[in-house]
C-alpha cells in the first residue's frame, strides 16, 4: 500500500504574546514560513503580536 499524501494546509494557532492566553486560529499552506502578525487581542484591548504555537504546545 502506498501511504497517505499530505494535506497541503496546515491549522496553526497564534498565541498572543501579552501572554493573556488568548489565541487566534488559523489555516497557512504547509511550505509557508511560520505565521506572526499584529492582531487586536480583547482581553488587553490592544494590537499586539501573534506569534505561530510550536507542535509540542509551548511557544518558544
Amino acid at each position: 500500500m502506498a501511504k497517505k499524501a499530505k494535506s497541503r494546509t496546515v491549522a496553526v494557532r497564534l498565541i498572543s504574546m501579552a501572554m493573556t492566553g488568548y489565541y487566534r486560529t488559523m489555516i497557512r499552506p504547509r511550505v509557508h514560513r511560520p505565521l506572526s502578525m499584529m492582531k487586536y487581542d480583547p482581553v488587553i484591548k490592544k494590537q499586539v503580536l501573534f506569534l505561530e504555537a510550536t507542535k509540542g504546545g509551548k511557544n518558544k
